[in-house]
């Protein structure tokens, strides 16, 4: 994990090269990400409640403010000394380190939603001495599950805002006067299985699937589809054609990957080809798991997306052979 993290710093690798300093960075990611993820979906269940579950879904609310609070004072001590060193070698490092555990985007079972402001940075309060006057027992906490708790954290949220960006750009081409106008164009059919049950959508080329899609995208032609779930990655599949064939990948800066019907990993900034016959997708999968799946999957935590190409003239591609029939 830190060796992404070291990439931002080339030609610091003597300064930031000590085995203890990894493991801490390493130790520090995984705790910051489980703490800012417990405070904000945390605030969001406090006022998410005050609005209609329509209101949720069209807008979203700002994190105003996130502080972290060491819970030991060896952690407190190590963390201050952590940063400064960084911040003499660069002074963004604070920013760029915080991106790596902040998610852009943290979802309700509601459907409420917190977006993350690209200049957003923490605040860690570092006090080593209200710390020490701590008793023994009081200088960390234990978890249920008897790992040590690094850091106390508290989340602010702002007022919901409308999110002009989550209908935009999508083009959907359900009715026969719709295929007509896009005879000349690739045109796919989507199955998707989220947190919002099972629709149908039928889409032209190139699309960009994911839990939040640039709005940039319609600049550039592409069609955003939105994907609901608790594991799914902003930018997560992408799919075009080329001379009449249609391809699929995981983009690099996707966090998940997904399986397909078969069980395989899909790698990432690999292209796949589209069978005729259409292509099953798991969303959401770490792409270390290397357990079989489980065919109890809940959408709304890993969803499940159907690819069925479809002719130029609409119909859906089949290469089944027919079955044959009792005259």
């Amino acid at each position: 994990m830190f060796d992404w993290f070291k990439k931002v710093f080339v030609g610091y690798e003597k300064t930031i090269s000590s085995n203890n300093t990894d493991n801490f960075a390493d130790t520090l990611l995984v705790e910051l990400k489980a703490s800012s993820t417990s405070a904000i979906t945390n605030a969001l269940s406090k006022i998410e409640g005050k609005y209609m579950k329509s209101v949720l879904e069209e807008s979203y609310f700002p994190l105003q403010s996130l502080t972290f609070v060491p819970n030991d004072v060896e952690v407190a001590r190590t963390l201050e000394e952590f940063f400064r060193v960084h911040e003499d070698i660069n002074p963004d490092f604070r920013k760029v380190f915080c991106k790596s555990f902040l998610q852009k985007e943290y979802f309700s079972d509601r459907g409420a939603k917190v977006i993350i402001d690209d200049k957003f940075v923490p605040i860690f309060k570092i006090d080593v001495s209200s710390l020490e006057e701590r008793s023994e027992d009081e200088k960390y906490l234990i978890s249920i599950k008897g790992r040590k708790i690094l850091f106390s954290s508290h989340a602010n949220l702002g007022n919901p805002k409308k999110d002009y960006t989550r209908e935009a750009g999508r083009i959907n081409v359900n009715a026969d006067s719709e295929l007509k106008e896009v005879k000349n164009k690739v045109v796919v059919k989507l199955l998707i299985s989220d947190k919002d049950g099972h629709r149908s959508e039928n889409v032209t080329l190139p699309t960009l699937i994911g839990k939040n899609p640039d709005n940039a995208c319609i600049d550039f032609g592409i069609t955003p589809i939105y994907i609901k779930a608790k594991y799914v990655s902003r930018h997560q599949i992408f799919i075009y054609s080329i001379l009449d064939k249609m391809y699929y990948f995981v983009p690099d800066e996707a966090t998940l990957t997904c399986r397909s019907g078969e069980g395989d990993i899909i790698e990432h900034g690999r292209n796949y080809s589209v069978k005729v016959s259409g292509e099953r997708l798991y969303l959401g999968i770490p792409p270390e798991n290397t357990r079989p799946l489980n065919a109890n999957l809940d959408p709304a935590e890993f969803p499940v997306l159907e690819i069925q190409p479809f002719s130029h003239e609409g119909k859906v591609i089949s290469d089944k052979t027919p079955r044959p029939t009792v005259v």
